[in-house]
């Protein structure tokens, strides 16, 4: 094993998470896959290709103190390459998880990357939210909606609203400047049904920079 690979099962002691051989595996296959792939199509930038480990594994893994049922039945919407949902997967296999992604290749990839890993109760979802959250074949069907930087929180909550149980948890992956968008989300009436948003700091010394997970919960 690489030393790439137990530099991740070091750093996500950091964060109360134990890693077994079979996982470390996994996440190995993963990595190795993401840049065959990246090589001939654009999963990942170039400059996150070189630190897959901590700006995409490590950074994904953060959110995992977040979600407090084992089995939640999650949807990670615009995962791009699989981020943060497969990582959480990986390392909490009893996840029932459901990627949500527009880009044909990505999508491609990430059923690929699926079966590679023989992941079990991991769905992938080609379709835009737009046109989801029109029908009720998804409504009110997830213990949790998580995101990495893909939307805006404002543009979070209408999804947290249709996707959400009553008492789900809608989980934001963000970097550190999240004020304005905050403000944004709880200035006037949520017509949203999503309730006060708690900010978490997360200052780990593998991360580049400071990040933030916000929280908000569905009335």
């Amino acid at each position: 094993m690489d030393q790439e690979i137990l530099s991740l099962r070091k750093n996500a002691r950091h964060l109360g998470i134990e890693l077994n051989e079979q996982q470390l595996a996994q996440f190995d296959v993963y990595k190795n896959e993401l840049l065959q792939w990246n090589a001939k199509t654009n999963l990942i930038s170039e400059n996150s290709s070189q630190e897959i480990i901590t700006r995409h594994f490590l950074d994904s893994l953060t959110a995992l103190q977040f979600i407090h049922k084992p089995n939640a039945r999650m949807v990670d919407v615009g995962c791009g390459a699989g981020f943060p949902g497969l990582p959480l997967k990986i390392a909490l296999p009893s996840l029932q998880l459901y990627l949500l992604e527009t880009n044909r290749k990505k999508v491609s990839f990430l059923k690929h990357v699926i079966r590679l890993l023989n992941l079990s109760e991991a769905v992938v979802l080609h379709d835009r939210t737009e046109n989801i959250i029109k029908t009720d074949t998804w409504k009110e069907k997830f213990d949790v909606l998580i995101s990495r930087a893909a939307f805006k929180l404002s543009e979070l909550l209408p999804q947290g609203e249709y996707f959400l149980v009553r008492g789900g948890k809608l989980i934001a992956l963000k970097g550190p400047n999240v004020d304005e968008e905050i403000t944004q989300c709880t200035s006037g009436t949520d017509p949203h049904k999503i309730s006060q948003f708690i900010q978490h700091d997360i200052n780990v010394p593998f991360l580049d920079a400071h990040r933030k997970i916000i929280i908000g919960e569905k009335k």
